[in-house]
């Protein structure tokens, strides 16, 4: 049984083949979920306030061997806050004293975690690029056909 979704298609003297249609339609969807990784980071960081953090220790976990950083940081009122970062890695990753970013919920500041631009905006990025590929691979199968 032919598939009727995907079959070539003739659109204003173009020849538009079935690889098209799949590298479009996975350039659409990859363009569709970054646009909700966006709004869910932007819908994240409306509540959410920034501030410098320093790298005060690192705590290893028993289960998984990995470094977790200890974080200090202070609120908008002056109050001093500690708290350990989920994110751990194989080896610490910062030296002792390093200062970081970390996002806060100002109602609740011991709720935290340590941010780096790859860590909030790496995913969009990333299927961004992955879209504007497909949708470029994509063209290049297209042929323009002459009376």
């Amino acid at each position: 049984m032919k598939s009727r979704l995907f079959k070539e298609r003739y659109v204003r003297g173009s020849l538009i083949p079935v690889i098209t249609q799949v590298l479009w339609s996975i350039s659409f969807l990859c363009f569709f979920f970054a646009l909700f990784s966006i709004i869910q980071e932007l819908r994240h960081l409306s509540d959410r306030k920034s501030t410098n953090g320093e790298v005060i220790s690192y705590i290893e976990s028993d289960e998984t061997s990995r470094f977790h950083p200890r974080i200090r940081f202070k609120d908008q009122q002056g109050i001093a806050h500690e708290f350990i970062d989920g994110t751990g890695a194989t080896a610490p990753l910062y030296v002792v004293g390093t200062i970081v970013q970390v996002d806060y919920n100002p109602q609740y500041p011991n709720i935290a975690e340590m941010t780096t631009l790859y860590y909030r905006w790496g995913s969009s990025f990333g299927l961004l690029c992955i879209s504007a590929l497909c949708w470029f691979m994509g063209s290049r199968f297209t042929y323009r056909l002459t009376a």
